[in-house]
């Protein structure tokens, strides 16, 4: 399972090697200032994705790129784990890096805490 760290300045998730590999993607770091907001994902978010470029097996589990008129998802999502919505602002970085990502939808056991404490943070800056 994806670990996930927020620091002063950044939200960092270090993605398992079979994440990497079914998502289709590295870890992440996305700046504070880029980070909108969090919640505890309802059960039925995979509905919400769009179309896939990544592994799924609808109800059971997500992982990988979706597009939708909303924008870009990045999802690492199981049906029998809570999860953790992150709402972002997408961003043209330095040396031409971006954060093309609307939204990242991650598994984790304790999405309820760390939503608070990403919500918290935010209120805090």
């Amino acid at each position: 399972m994806a670990q996930i760290e927020l620091t002063q300045t950044h939200l960092l998730i270090k993605l398992t090697p079979g994440e990497k590999f079914f998502g289709m993607h590295g870890d992440f770091t996305i700046p504070a200032a880029l980070i909108r907001g969090a919640e505890v994902a309802d059960k039925d978010v995979w509905k919400t994705f769009g179309m896939r470029i990544g592994t799924g097996i609808p109800g059971l589990l997500v992982y990988g790129h979706y597009w939708r008129r909303a924008g870009w998802t990045f999802a690492l999502w199981r049906s029998n784990h809570p999860s953790l919505t992150l709402t972002l602002a997408t961003a043209n970085g330095p040396k031409g890096t971006r954060q093309p990502y609307k939204r990242i939808v991650i598994t984790h056991p304790d999405a309820k805490t760390l939503a608070d404490t990403i919500n918290d943070a935010i209120v805090a800056c």
